[in-house]
């Protein structure tokens, strides 16, 4: 007993499957590139938040030297930022940090096993900026902030001195000013101390 096949049209063919069909030009869909210039996406590049158990993993580079602010940025800083790590100051004489001053925090990035390549250097004392401005062109693991006030960078966050705050990825240091630990008297001393003891727990040193 022969068996008859039935070709339906192709036309009924699609009328009847037009939910299961996959047309091979549609299959597939065309990568989604984000191009837009001086931003950085965070969901791309993520960033492990400094914790006892994660310690800020400091990678060396002999070869890095220090720039001015690419001119893809919204506002000046100093530094390339290689290791994430933002540092805030506000001085009103210098366009970044007095001399003094700047030798200073080399010598405490020095013990941090960083450099000035390493951070980015913002003075808001020359530039009004708050602290969202500054994490959306420089997304940060830290930003050390000396003695600029929850005020000036325009959050409501607590300031305490000498006790991280984490802020979502990132984790924030208020200290009082560098100027303050100038010198070899007992105040500037422990100063310097009581950074250098919270440092040494962020980057488990």
């Amino acid at each position: 007993m022969s068996q008859e096949k039935t070709i339906l049209p192709n036309s009924l063919l699609v009328s009847l499957y037009k939910d299961s069909l996959v047309l091979p030009e549609l299959s597939k869909k065309p990568a989604e590139i984000n191009e837009e210039k001086g931003k950085v996406d965070i969901q791309e590049k993520k960033l492990v938040p400094p914790t006892p158990s994660s310690p800020i993993i400091v990678e060396k580079n002999s070869e890095a030297k220090v720039i001015d602010a690419t001119s893809d940025a919204s506002f000046k800083y100093l530094g390339e930022h290689q290791q994430g790590v933002t540092v805030i100051v506000k001085d009103d004489l210098a366009v970044y940090l007095n001399e003094n001053d700047l030798n200073l925090l080399t010598s405490i990035l020095k013990a941090c096993k960083l450099t000035l390549a390493d951070i980015a250097l913002v003075n808001v004392a020359q530039q009004k900026l708050s602290l969202h401005q500054i994490l959306e062109t420089l997304p940060s693991k830290l930003v050390i902030i000396f003695e600029v006030s929850g005020t000036d960078l325009k959050m409501k966050l607590p300031t305490t001195l000498y006790k991280s705050v984490q802020l979502g990825d990132t984790y924030l240091l208020f200290s009082n000013s560098l100027a303050s630990m100038q010198g070899t008297d007992q105040l500037a001393k422990v100063e310097k101390s009581k950074l250098w003891n919270v440092l040494k727990q962020l980057f488990q040193l």
